[in-house]
């Protein structure tokens, strides 16, 4: 209720102000797009655009230096990935350059953004993007989905007894939304593992919320505020755990759907989002930055 009353404040004193432009190619198979740009926007309190720029304009991933640097009204770079070196380093570099206000998913990207940088950035969650379902480990299969650039990360855990993977990778069930749901139906365990230590809370939220419960290594440092709702440490103790304790297991799951329910809502982060946004309604003409 909070959360609403500040929207709906933020957009008395300045909806006729804002425009949302998301300079971005609306994908919805990317979880990018889907939890940093639709689902905020479709609870929104001031209008909103996609694929051009507004009032203020938002870019992420390699975004348009020379597009941002050229616009007069508020920039927002969102940054979710370290690409500050290698072949697309110019790009991120030109944007967070270019841009008023620098947002990302975790205070790992933070720190990385700040050394990358030299400027801070507001750390703004995914949401959630599916319903609870009732807590279940039945059965005996373990999943492991999520794209195929953490893929490698799994290799210590492939001879893992009924493994099945989602992704994006040969030899998978090929990923999309719904054959991923399908496969979190389908599961006991979900098996999460990464090879970005910046990475969001996306996936542990949303096994959770799918009523699964989660078995990891570990080195995310977003997923560690979830350790009272998962098995953190060995997996394979950890499988074997939550396929031995099937009743204690559900009620970490609906423990941790309870913290998602209250900490990962839409409305909340969409909060955020607003407040990034409003930040950006006194930015000067950006013709210093032009050159």
């Amino acid at each position: 209720m909070v959360k609403r009353v500040v929207l709906f404040a933020m957009r008395g004193r300045m909806g006729a102000k804002l425009v949302i432009g998301y300079c971005v190619d609306p994908n919805p198979k990317l979880a990018s797009f889907r939890l940093r740009v639709a689902i905020p926007a479709a609870h929104l309190p001031v209008p909103h655009r996609f694929g051009v720029t507004g009032s203020p304009t938002f870019f992420y991933k390699d975004g348009n230096p020379t597009l941002a640097r050229s616009l007069r009204t508020g920039v927002i770079y969102d940054v979710v990935n370290d690409h500050f070196s290698g072949s697309r380093a110019a790009n991120y570099h030109g944007m967070a350059a270019a841009a008023d206000v620098l947002t990302t998913c975790s205070e790992v990207m933070r720190e990385v953004v700040r050394r990358a940088t030299g400027r801070d950035a507001i750390v703004i969650d995914d949401p959630y993007e599916n319903e609870c379902s009732p807590p279940e480990v039945s059965g005996n299969v373990v999943l492991w989905f999520g794209h195929g650039a953490n893929i490698s990360s799994l290799k210590p855990y492939a001879d893992l007894p009924n493994l099945v993977i989602c992704s994006n990778v040969p030899g998978a069930i090929p990923w999309t939304p719904q054959s991923e749901a399908d496969c979190l139906y389908g599961a006991a365990v979900v098996l999460l593992t990464g090879n970005n230590p910046g990475a969001s809370t996306n996936r542990m939220v949303k096994a959770l919320r799918a009523g699964r419960f989660v078995v990891t290594p570990g080195g995310v440092p977003s997923w560690e505020q979830f350790r009272d709702f998962c098995w953190i440490g060995d997996v394979n103790e950890g499988v074997r755990w939550a396929l031995n304790n099937r009743e204690e297991a559900c009620l970490k799951i609906a423990a941790g759907q309870a913290y998602t329910s209250e900490r990962f809502t839409p409305s909340s982060i969409t909060g955020r989002w607003m407040e990034a946004f409003a930040s950006t309604s006194g930015a000067a003409t950006r013709s210093s930055k032009a050159g």
